[in-house]
């Protein structure tokens, strides 16, 4: 009798498993909508748990399976309804769920059919509360183009709006004064004539004023240095927005870990509010060490030693020495002045020794610059330099068939130098919106003696544009021109424009799309032209895949300058995400063209 249960359960053991099996729950394979006019179904699949159960989105994606059941259908049914109801349509319905199994019933096709009905339109917006003046000036907006609101009359209500526009009113009277401002809405919607009022009440307490300022954790800094950085004085009227600038311009110093300004609201509403400033500073000596290694530069590493609070004061001191292939060595010493003229405005002072060893010319240069860096606002900062270089040339590296009035051994250069910067791009390392505009203007041997005057300009545009749940569209023009001044003819080699390479147009080697002489020591040009257009694919986590189009050249003549000169390339990148920016490498070949050798590239960063 043992023996015979003995059996019975191992058979049991057996069985339960396939038992179980069988009565799992089938895969959701796919799932699509009917009836989603206002909204498409990439924004209806954010909302509900159910998602699509192919290989691609599970293995690559790293997506979850899900399954179908009664109660996962009425669960996303729910979901579906809270977000149209958020959105204005309170007379959504789901009907009955068209769902078709597999043969095996281990998969299912899941279809959502939508009646969405007639949206809630906001009839109109009103403000109440104990401050007249405020209620009038925002009553006024409401009926103008100007408003501040998101939820504006005739237009479809909206929850996510209403939360907005409470963040945007309390704003608006706190850089009044109110720093003690609250809002709240009240919505009274007819769902039988689908429309709605909102009122604002607003609370918008006494008008308040900066108090006394304290400043704590500043042991090498001066509190004055730090004093002037602040946007606001001492009883002047209360504002966020200059409390935040504060912030911005005291870390901006550069001489500390941590700074924190912060308003001491109190619970009893006072109408003076004291700030207070707390700083941890950082260490006044540090050293950064780099290692890497590109297609281009091959072995490079550089190491930067920086004092902070040099000889006293924001002043700041690095030493920076750097070694590659293309520049054997560089020493350069930078001593920066922090808020030299205004809170925002950086001066530095770089004396700087190096030897150059580009494809189409050797050099050895050393000399100094004066900058000043002026950042305007938030995304827009402007520079102005003054510049000095003596060059040794190593004539023997220059294109056989140049000027020979250009091939002198020695000469300098000076003059002045001016950009404009603005920067919309987002994340830092790793932008996957935005814009970046930059405008470089040179003048050489014009303002200050030296030899070779000329005039250089060059702009670079780049959009970051995301697409789909998993890709930017990454593209970028880039033009320059250069052109002597005078009875001068020559433009020393450095200066000129060359094209090709890692962050250039990748299907040629660096430096080599352009003229080149009969031994292919590029000539370099004064006129340029590049445009790139990549779309930027993420996989599954730190990894992602780069296609790009690469077009552009380079010519020595504004008469040379033809449309069907610029040369095209193309090809393909994987990158890895790190914490500095993606590491990655690309492979690229010249298309419509002569040349069909494959170039390989090996990079930290994008190549734009």
């Amino acid at each position: 009798m043992r023996v015979k249960y003995t059996y019975l359960i191992f058979i049991f053991i057996l069985i339960f498993p396939v038992v179980v099996s069988g009565q799992q729950d089938p895969v959701v394979r796919k799932v699509k909508f009917k009836g989603n006019d206002s909204f498409s179904n990439k924004d209806l699949m954010n909302e509900i748990s159910f998602t699509h159960g192919r290989w691609v989105t599970r293995k690559l994606l790293g997506r979850e399976t899900s399954y179908y059941s009664e109660d996962a259908w009425d669960m996303n049914v729910r979901e579906l309804k809270h977000f149209y109801q958020s959105q204005g349509f309170m007379h959504i319905k789901v009907h009955e769920p068209k769902v078709k199994f597999s043969r095996n019933r281990q998969r299912a096709k899941v279809t959502f059919v939508i009646s969405e009905g007639d949206p809630v339109i906001i009839e109109s917006v009103k403000f109440t509360g104990e401050n007249p003046e405020i209620n009038k000036e925002l009553n006024d907006q409401a009926e103008t183009r100007r408003s501040i609101l998101e939820a504006r009359k005739g237009e479809r209500f909206q929850d996510n709006k209403i939360w907005n526009d409470r963040d945007r009113i309390t704003r608006f009277m706190v850089e009044k004064g109110y720093a003690y401002a609250e809002t709240e809405p009240e919505i009274r919607a007819d769902t039988t004539r689908n429309n709605a009022t909102v009122i604002w009440q607003l609370s918008p307490g006494p008008v308040s004023y900066f108090g006394e300022v304290t400043i704590e954790g500043n042991q090498r800094t001066p509190t004055n240095i730090v004093e002037r950085q602040l946007a606001f004085n001492q009883g002047e009227l209360y504002s966020r927005q200059k409390l935040n600038r504060s912030q911005q311009q005291v870390f901006q110093l550069g001489t500390f870990r941590v700074a924190s300004v912060r308003a001491r609201l109190s619970r009893d509403l006072h109408d003076t509010i004291p700030v207070h400033i707390s700083i941890t500073e950082a260490p006044q000596t540090s050293t950064r060490v780099g290692v890497g290694y590109g297609r281009e530069d091959q072995f490079r590493t550089f190491i930067d030693f920086q004092v902070l609070n040099f000889t006293g004061g924001a002043r700041r001191l690095n030493l920076f020495a750097k070694h590659s292939a293309l520049e054997p060595y560089r020493f350069e010493a930078t001593l920066t002045q922090p808020a030299a003229f205004s809170p925002n405005s950086t001066l530095a002072l770089s004396p700087s020794v190096r030897r150059m060893k580009e494809p189409g010319f050797e050099l050895f240069t050393y000399g100094a610059n004066i900058s000043l860096l002026q950042r305007i606002s938030e995304r827009v900062s402007g520079s102005f330099n003054i510049y000095y270089d003596n060059v040794n040339l190593d004539t023997t590296s220059v294109a056989l068939f140049e000027d020979t009035d250009f091939l002198a051994k020695t000469y300098s250069k000076s003059g002045v130098a001016t950009g404009l910067f603005y920067d919309s791009s987002s994340p830092r390392f790793d932008p996957t919106r935005g814009w970046m505009i930059a405008f470089n203007a040179r003048a050489n041997s014009l303002v200050f003696t030296g030899d070779y005057p000329f005039l250089k300009y060059q702009i670079e545009v780049k959009k970051y544009q995301p697409f789909f749940e998993i890709a930017t569209l990454a593209t970028k023009i880039k033009a320059g021109t250069v052109h002597s001044v005078g009875n001068n003819t020559a433009i020393p080699v450095e200066e000129r424009f060359f094209s090709g390479g890692s962050r250039s147009v990748r299907g040629w080697a660096r430096q080599q799309l352009g003229p080149t002489d009969s031994n292919g020591v590029p000539v370099g040009g004064k006129y340029l032209f590049e445009m790139s257009v990549e779309p930027r694919i993420k996989i599954v986590g730190p990894l992602s895949l780069v296609a790009f189009m690469d077009v552009g050249n380079v010519w020595q003549t504004f008469d040379d300058v033809e449309i069907g000169d610029i040369r095209f390339s193309a090809g393909g990148g994987i990158r890895f995400a790190t914490p500095i920016g993606p590491v990655g490498a690309d492979i690229a070949r010249p298309i419509w063209d002569a040349s069909s050798s494959w170039q390989f590239h090996i990079n930290i960063g994008h190549a734009f």
